[in-house]
């Protein structure tokens, strides 16, 4: 059965979203990053490589090879490494699970939300239906991005750092929950906003 929720719950979380965002003093940021997209809540700013005869408490990251890794039990790693999967699925290390979370994240660029950094907008679409969106007031663009890369998710935090929401990002029509103009990043370059258009999340639930 299809989740359909009411235009004003739609709008308190929308709403909601913003408040958290513009809960620090200063502007809030969207990061983008290539990888795989992690557990809401959970830093990606570091992840240690795996190591053996290590105790690991449920939900550590850990990298191997291109990938990284979450555990899905508290255990102790073997004494040696296993084979680990670069398809999605899990293995098995000593009495640990890991489960495999994609390649491993990187930073690709930063850009900056204005404050407050936006309002909800509600548009009829039919009978019954009506869209609810935070659109974005202006971005500060990202001049010169941190790392080469196809950016694959988005972080947003506020001015302090905190995370607020992580979203899936891809071109138009990929079906991803935050669409931008090109995926492709290169180091150096500058991220833009594409030209006459306006940030958007559009809140699901109609």
């Amino acid at each position: 059965m299809t989740i359909r929720m009411t235009t004003p719950l739609r709008t308190a979380r929308a709403q909601t979203i913003i408040d958290a965002l513009d809960a620090a003093v200063t502007p809030g940021v969207f990061e983008q990053y290539s990888g795989g997209q992690p557990d809401p809540d959970v830093s990606v700013d570091s992840i240690p490589a795996h190591a053996v005869s290590t105790a690991y408490t449920t939900g550590q990251y850990v990298t191997a090879g291109l990938h990284y890794y979450r555990a899905e039990n508290d255990g102790t790693s073997a004494g040696t490494a296993p084979t680990w999967p670069t398809n999605g699925g899990t293995v098995t290390d000593n009495d640990i699970t890991w489960q495999d979370m994609g390649e491993i994240p990187v930073l690709l660029g930063t850009l900056t939300l204005s404050q407050p950094c936006g309002t909800v907008v509600t548009t009829p679409v039919s009978a019954g239906v009506t869209s609810v969106a935070l659109e974005f007031s202006a971005w500060t663009e990202d001049s010169s991005a941190d790392a080469n890369g196809t950016a694959t998710w988005g972080r947003f935090r506020d001015g302090d750092g905190n995370n607020v929401l992580d979203v899936s990002v891809g071109l138009e029509g990929s079906g991803a929950a935050f669409t931008i103009n090109t995926t492709e990043i290169i180091s150096g370059g500058p991220i833009r906003i594409k030209e006459n258009t306006t940030p958007a999340l559009t809140e699901p639930g109609a």
